[in-house]
């Protein structure tokens, strides 16, 4: 591990508990991608997650791989970084993504112009953008609406944020970053003029301490301005929120993206087994509370509908929101006409006061890029002259898949005797997979079980293998995460899952949700009441 020289380290002051060269607060995509390449690059690194992983808009997402087409109109900038770390991330992590491809429909009401101009935006972009006939375009999809007047074929696809996001802290972990999840940090800690470590609390323990630190980067997205109120800084960020719906079943193979300029109810996600519906956008004032109205459920069917007639009669299995973080130079009154590019902001040159940095906008697919260029910053100031890695150096878990069909042909793989349980029927999450993540000892809630595996994902949304996965951890006596009891555990849970599935409830979601209230209440004898359930649910 190189050590900074001693002359920055002797900054530190006296009496801190943590003493750390560069203290990361957030734990989504941005903030563990940057502890790896720090990591990567010899420097010490301690990150600070509130939550979990993937708590804010990195799980809350559409699990897009951008092929950029999308911003080629409108953005060329962007274009250009989301098809450049397309292509990194297929090198780097291959087991996060299926590489479906997408399709650009075009219907009649859209006419053939806006596709001549996305066409020779793509072109400049550098993005493969192939013109298909109507009658190509549904050989390929036989379920697009037969109105369709032609389509362009771009490099598309599905990524899981989830195992990206873990991984990428894993393996900073591995190579010296101290990571510390369900801890927030309260204060900044100032020194004349310059920030110099910050406090932070473990909400599990209710612990309190304080990490020295040469620099803090804040990598918090749509809650940046609340840490940089603590040093009495401000930044210019619009908060959109996006609402999806899941559905129970997998719509199309490839990405579709309606063929006009960029619009709310304009895309399908195919993911793993399920597709997912976007998006809207609507301006937010709230980061806790943001919940999924009827009137955007009917939006997207309906929008959404004209793409895929059969969506209409579809079921649907959740629905959730994320804030987009969208930094903003000059007042606009569309969010979708504010750039999806990102932001450095050093805060010594632009408010006179050392030691912070904040890195925010951008989207999932940028984050090794953002990542990237905070830490040759960083570099720079320390003077030191090391190379980014993350680009070339692949993830530890690439080479597996994480679809559906990897995970049943590694179980068709093992012997019988080795097979063991399945916890999630709909996932086929085996036993095993828990099992290693409890031998880890870093898991402190239940969602953090939900958010390194696949269970609850599936079509009954944890309905029927929660209760098995706190059975195991009662037979493991580890039935008591957080000090609380599983029925404790299990109503929180389904609080959690009801406001996903709340405003999907009709048909047979609605003969579903009674079977599982019957069982939970019948053979459980869990009651009505719980914890509040006013926030918005996570992603898929």
């Amino acid at each position: 591990m190189l050590l900074v020289s001693g002359e920055v380290a002797s900054s530190w002051p006296a009496g801190m508990d943590l003493r750390t060269e560069v203290l990361i607060i957030g734990g989504g995509a941005t903030g563990t991608g940057i502890a790896r390449d720090l990591a990567l690059r010899g420097i010490p690194s301690l990150l600070a997650e509130r939550g979990d992983f993937t708590s804010g808009a990195s799980g809350r997402n559409q699990g897009l791989l951008h092929s950029g087409a999308r911003y080629a109109t409108t953005d060329l900038d962007a274009a250009r970084e989301c098809i450049a770390e397309n292509r990194t991330l297929r090198r780097i992590a291959p087991h996060c993504i299926e590489a479906t491809g997408g399709l650009f429909v075009s219907l009649p009401e859209d006419g053939h112009e806006y596709r001549a101009d996305f066409i020779r935006a793509c072109e400049r972009a550098g993005i493969d953008a192939h013109p298909l006939s109507a009658g190509e375009a549904l050989s390929l999809e036989p379920r697009l609406n037969p109105r369709l007047i032609g389509a362009v074929q771009v490099p598309d696809g599905a990524i899981d944020p989830f195992t990206l996001v873990v991984e990428n802290a894993r393996d900073a972990e591995s190579r010296g970053a101290r990571i510390l999840i369900h801890t927030e940090v309260t204060d900044l800690l100032r020194e004349g003029g310059r920030i110099t470590g910050a406090r932070l609390h473990d909400r599990i323990t209710g612990e309190t301490f304080t990490v020295a630190a040469s620099w803090v980067v804040n990598a918090t997205g749509a809650w940046a301005n609340r840490i940089l109120k603590m040093a009495d800084l401000q930044i210019g960020i619009t908060l959109s929120k996006g609402s999806m719906l899941i559905t129970n079943t997998r719509l199309s193979e490839r990405v579709i993206n309606r063929c006009r300029p960029p619009a709310s109810g304009d895309i399908i996600v195919p993911n793993d087994t399920v597709s997912i519906l976007g998006t809207t956008s609507l301006r937010s004032d709230d980061l806790e509370v943001y919940e999924v109205t009827p009137e955007e459920v009917t939006f997207l069917v309906e929008e959404l509908s004209h793409l895929i007639p059969a969506i209409g009669g579809e079921r649907f299995t959740r629905a959730y929101a994320g804030v987009r973080p969208l930094v903003q130079f000059n007042a606009s009154a569309d969010d979708r006409q504010i750039s999806r590019g990102f932001s450095l902001i050093d805060h010594e040159t632009r408010d006179g006061v050392a030691g912070p940095v904040t890195i925010t906008g951008g989207k999932l697919i940028t984050y090794r890029l953002m990542a990237e260029k905070t830490v040759d910053f960083l570099c720079g100031r320390m003077g030191l002259a090391v190379s980014c890695l993350t680009g070339i150096q692949r993830l530890p878990g690439a080479g597996l898949g994480h679809a559906l069909q990897d995970r049943l042909l590694r179980l068709r793989r093992q012997t019988p005797a080795a097979r063991g349980e399945i916890l999630c029927d709909c996932e086929l999450v085996p036993r095993e997979a828990v099992d290693a993540i409890l031998r880890e000892g870093k898991v402190r809630e239940l969602q953090d079980i939900l958010h390194r595996t696949r269970l609850a994902k599936g079509t009954c949304q944890g309905g029927f293998c929660v209760y098995r996965l706190l059975g195991l951890l009662n037979e493991l006596k580890k039935g008591e995460i957080r000090g609380e009891g599983s029925n404790r555990l299990l109503k929180a849970f389904l609080e959690e899952r009801w406001k996903g599935i709340r405003p999907v409830l009709w048909g047979v979601s609605l003969k579903e949700e009674e079977l599982i209230e019957s069982i939970y209440k019948g053979l459980f004898n869990l009651g009505a009441d719980g914890p509040d359930a006013a926030a918005q649910g996570g992603g898929p």
